[in-house]
């Protein structure tokens, strides 16, 4: 749900973040009654608050992240909370380790300031008032979300941090992400076995304890493993090409009976028709889904343009086009197929899910051709 547009970066708060405020109501309310004796059922809207504040204070955290970004002249594309966390999508990645741990390092920061401030509140606050609750449930969650971020291990801030370091150090941005979505993982891993060691004492506090770090560390190894995941979509993106990943074509006229164009395409040995007028440009490329759903009997009564796709000048690749400023183009579009040029000839036909398989690290090689009755 958008919820505001500040400084024109717009800021969505996903259905699970009610969830993130419910869940920080049922467990801080008997805080509450214990600190404040007689305030009854009002403790569970003061708990409230208490997480409505906690949801400030993650949106403050990434505001944070945004504001140095900015100043370092990287535009910010949207903030997203959800459920235990919040994300700043940037534009691009910053390009040196010095600006990546500026904005890395602004977030638990932002966290720790509000801490120190809220314990300021706290102190000068009547003991056992509202405010000096809120106080305090600000003071410490503030001080854990900010020092846990600065653990060194992605996706935490601090992650970011050992990511700079051992860019730095290496000179391969690569070299810092797998390191740090590796200490990722390490750092779940310890999460989650603090968390059990906690069922030693059998207190209830200790079991609300117990569920959030597991949580956390849930999220913690989900994410990390995510990194690491894209980090290898990444190092596949050099060997992606426009002429490697394309399949071999022929050119036909649009009122030629689709049984005749797959009957050459097949004789060919190719896996893409594409349809050129007169003058020998591409107009339409045939939609291999529509080709095999038309039965065989009927394709010699109708032409291969009913099965087409008309296309323009924004359908056609460059066969020398490759890597990230591939993928960017195909990203611009919303069509299955392209129709790839090489110096103005037709090269071939560019599936984008055959780009999809060369990502996933599938193979792509030995495609079925376009056949009589063939079906994928």
């Amino acid at each position: 749900m958008l919820i505001g547009r500040p400084f024109g970066v717009p800021i969505y708060i996903s259905a699970s973040w009610l969830l993130f405020v419910a869940f920080i109501t049922v467990q801080f309310a008997p805080v509450v009654a214990s600190a404040i004796p007689g305030i009854g059922t009002a403790r569970f809207l003061v708990a409230a608050g208490l997480g409505v504040c906690l949801g400030l204070s993650v949106l403050a955290h990434e505001v944070a992240h945004c504001v140095v970004a900015r100043r370092l002249g990287i535009p910010i594309e949207r903030i997203s909370l959800s459920f235990l966390a919040g994300h700043s999508a940037l534009a691009h990645e910053p390009e040196t380790p010095g600006r990546a741990s500026a904005v890395a390092v602004a977030g638990p920061l932002t966290n720790l300031l509000i801490a120190a401030g809220s314990f300021g509140a706290f102190t000068v606050l009547p003991s056992g008032s509202i405010g000096s609750v809120l106080a305090a449930g600000l003071t410490w969650a503030n001080a854990v979300v900010g020092i846990y971020n600065l653990l060194p291990g992605l996706p935490l801030d601090g992650g970011q941090l050992l990511r700079a370091g051992l860019w730095r150090v290496t000179g391969n941005p690569r070299t810092g992400t797998v390191g740090a979505a590796w200490s990722g993982r390490v750092i779940a891993g310890a999460t989650a076995a603090a968390g059990i060691l906690l069922l030693r004492s059998g207190s209830a506090e200790a079991q609300f304890s117990v569920l959030w770090a597991l949580l956390i560390a849930a999220m913690l190894w989900i994410s990390s493993t995510q990194v690491l995941r894209q980090q290898a979509v990444r190092d596949r993106l050099p060997g992606l090409s426009a002429r490697s990943l394309s399949r071999s074509s022929i050119s036909v006229a649009g009122n030629l009976p689709l049984a005749e164009a797959v009957r050459r395409a097949q004789e060919a040995h190719a896996q893409g028709i594409v349809i050129i007028d007169d003058e020998g440009r591409p107009t339409a490329v045939v939609k291999e889904a529509a080709v095999t759903a038309t039965p065989a009997p009927r394709r010699p009564w109708i032409d291969v343009a009913t099965v087409a796709r008309s296309i323009s000048d924004a359908d056609l690749i460059e066969a020398s086009l490759s890597g990230e400023a591939l993928l960017m183009r195909l990203q611009s579009g919303l069509v299955s197929e392209y129709v790839v040029v090489d110096g103005g000839s037709i090269y071939g036909v560019l599936a984008t899910a055959d780009v999809a398989r060369a990502l996933a690290g599938a193979p792509t090689a030995g495609q079925p051709q376009l056949a009589p009755g063939a079906s994928r």
